[in-house]
């Protein structure tokens, strides 16, 4: 189910408006919540997330259940057994490793290891000639496998306690809001939230309402609309486009990319706070970010976050020497590229990212031993902006090619003599200017709109949010509603 079709909001209004009446009423004697009814409305916010994956595919709800099961009774045997019986406690933790890693391998990565097996014999002169298996890829798989192997790994490191309920660790596995595309929520943040009632004001309401609207004005607004009318026409056929056309369309691609999935996190944290639960923060205005590294501690934070976490910290970090410290770094962020796809370009795409960091980190170093200071005057700081965007903005070529071809007819389109601007809409240049201002809006600007919609009340609200719907109405694309980007990965 797409956040923005319009069966999305009535599928919300009723599940929020069925579990806060589910919410277990309290003994005036005792003030204890009765949990009879506190378990129905756990098992009714469980029901509406399995029925809220199965829109799009019901038959992989059973991957669903298999990673549930899976690692609510490791999680379980992990706790019991004692730290003295390691050689126990190492194997299970390796069965939901194995368990998770494998079947990311089989429905994700399958097709790409056949092929780079065929690439490769193709270049000794050999054809092996392994069929490819063209197997489905389950939405939301690379997020719900990362969830349940940080449970795994944090009951076995014993920073938390293995969850005694198999209802509400399923709930943590499917709650629908961050479901299929995230953000990556880890069990130590989310379970304690489903062992208590929950709890909604008014103003929390209203504050969720604004986010939900963000969110769809960032997708439907500007990241629907550039694709449509710029981006899709110029990756799907480069040689028709001069360069700056296709420049333009990196730009928009960019911003894009940006608002489709930041808009998703939007309404997945709007849609979980009105139902009583926090989810995690995924962006932090990536693209005003002074180096690469940077950008990576505000994009997509609950993925790069998890593999610092679980990845770069126990490979040793930054402790070792330089040496080892960039194996790490490009460890790291190459299965941060190998995350998003199962295609080379993924894997070149971190490679590079991870290539930036590294040098990155060695001048940084060398400025330390010389005791230079790094300026931070005005010019220092545009420049470093300056190139670090366009990084950014180029390596998207690789994020958004299907294959090396097409980012090398991209690529090559860039330098092209013709400088026409006649593909580029007046609206593209509208959203254009309109996206990139939002996003460098200081943080309080928005805050200040936040607040004047919670201070204008319901009507005011109801007025501010109809408006948002005829507004995105009218804009959105008038094909099949588009499908937000990271369902893909």
């Amino acid at each position: 189910m797409l956040f923005n079709s319009l069966i999305y909001p009535a599928f919300l209004f009723v599940v929020v408006l069925v579990s806060w009446a589910l919410l277990a009423p309290r003994h005036k004697d005792s003030g204890r919540a009765v949990p009879v009814l506190g378990a129905l409305r756990l098992g009714f916010l469980l029901v509406a997330s399995w029925l809220f994956y199965m829109v799009s595919d019901p038959r992989f709800i059973a991957l669903i259940l298999f990673s549930t099961l899976n690692d609510f009774f490791i999680g379980r045997a992990l706790e019991d057994t004692p730290d003295a019986r390691a050689g126990k406690r190492k194997a299970l933790l390796w069965a939901s490793l194995v368990s998770n890693l494998g079947l990311l391998g089989v429905f994700k990565y399958t097709d790409f290891f056949l092929q780079s097996v065929n690439d490769a014999g193709a270049l000794l002169g050999a054809d092996p000639g392994l069929p490819l298996l063209h197997i489905a890829l389950p939405v939301g798989i690379s997020f719900y496998t990362f969830q349940t192997m940080s449970y795994s790994i944090d009951v076995y490191r014993r920073r938390m306690p293995a969850e005694r309920s198999l209802l509400r660790f399923a709930l943590f596995v499917a709650f629908f809001p961050q479901l299929v595309a995230g953000p990556i929520v880890r069990a130590i943040d989310f379970l304690p939230q489903v062992q208590r009632d929950p709890k909604l004001s008014a103003d929390q309401v209203s504050t969720a309402l604004f986010r939900i609207a963000q969110g769809l004005i960032k997708k439907v607004l500007v990241a629907d609309y550039v694709a449509v009318h710029l981006v899709d026409k110029v990756f799907g056929a480069p040689e028709a486009f001069g360069g700056l056309e296709i420049l333009v369309a990196l730009y928009a691609y960019t911003l894009q990319i940006y608002c489709d999935f930041s808009g998703y996190s939007d309404v997945a944290i709007g849609s979980a706070r009105l139902l009583g639960y926090r989810l995690p923060e995924n962006f932090e205005r990536p693209y005003v970010a002074l180096t690469v590294a940077d950008f990576w501690r505000r994009w997509h934070m609950t993925l790069s976050g998890w593999l610092r976490d679980y990845v770069f910290f126990p490979l040793g970090g930054s402790r070792g020497s330089m040496a080892r410290t960039y194996f790490n770094t490009y460890v790291t962020l190459v299965l941060i590229g190998l995350w998003h796809g199962a295609n080379w370009t993924f894997v070149v795409y971190g490679f590079i990212h991870g290539t930036a960091i590294c040098i990155n980190r060695h001048y940084r170093n060398r400025r330390k031993q010389t005791g230079e200071e790094i300026p931070s005057d005005g010019w220092s700081i545009a420049w470093r902006w300056l190139l670090t965007f366009h990084f950014v903005v180029l390596a998207r070529i690789l994020f958004r090619s299907e294959d090396f071809t097409k980012a090398g007819q991209v690529w090559r389109g860039l330098f092209s003599a013709d400088l026409s601007l006649d593909a580029v809409s007046g609206g593209v240049w509208v959203m254009l200017a309109l996206g990139f201002a939002a996003h460098l809006t200081p943080k309080g600007w928005v805050h200040a709109a936040r607040d004047a919609f919670v201070r204008a009340g319901p009507v005011g609200q109801g007025a501010a949010l109809a408006g948002v719907a005829a507004l995105l109405g009218a804009i959105a694309p008038t094909e099949a509603v588009q499908a937000f980007i990271y369902f893909q990965f």
